[in-house]
């Protein structure tokens, strides 16, 4: 599932190593821009942190992230949704998958709107997050709806990706993983 419900959603720099300021560094999460800005839970979870960080209030790394949400999912994943103009939950708050939680924005070091989602495991390590998103790790465009309600779809009926990746070649994918979603509602 997408971090958007609705929309085109745009990556613009994917996860793994990337060149910044002349220096090649590990990007540990994928950066994403939605036409639509309101950010929801990728998956069910506790948050764990909705804060804001700057320089002066963190000397790691994450100050870069501003405006942030944490959520802990039941299977030991911690999901960061970074650089958020608005928080809608709180500290120890249940999200369920497709609850809204924020807005994306440009807090922290940023050089424009968008969503910095992170995924690291228990251990602390960041990992891939686009197999938690369903989409590849390549720059490109989704549509929303269809990642959305696919992924919905799949995982009620046991489809499998390849399936789901076939349908959204479709020029209707949109209308029709609603239509099938709400078929079997």
């Amino acid at each position: 599932m997408l971090p958007y419900k609705n929309g085109t959603v745009r990556v613009t720099s994917p996860y793994g190593n990337r060149i910044r300021n002349g220096k090649t560094e590990l990007h540990k999460g994928i950066d994403l821009v939605g036409s639509q800005k309101q950010i929801v839970a990728v998956q069910d979870g506790v948050v764990g942190s909705s804060a804001i960080l700057d320089r002066s209030s963190d000397t790691g790394r994450t100050w870069e992230w501003g405006n942030y949400i944490r959520i802990d999912t039941s299977d030991g994943y911690s999901m960061f949704y970074c650089h958020l103009s608005a928080r809608y939950v709180q500290r120890g708050t249940v999200v369920r998958a497709g609850d809204v939680i924020g807005a994306e924005g440009s807090t922290g070091l940023s050089t424009g709107s968008h969503l910095h989602f992170e995924v690291r495991n228990r251990q602390g390590q960041s990992v891939d997050p686009t197999p938690f998103l369903g989409i590849d790790n390549r720059i490109h465009a989704v549509d929303a709806v269809s990642a959305y309600y696919g992924r919905l779809v799949c995982d009620r009926c046991g489809l499998e990706e390849s399936t789901r990746r076939y349908l959204d070649q479709y020029k209707y994918a949109s209308n029709l993983w609603r239509k099938l979603w709400n078929a079997m509602e």
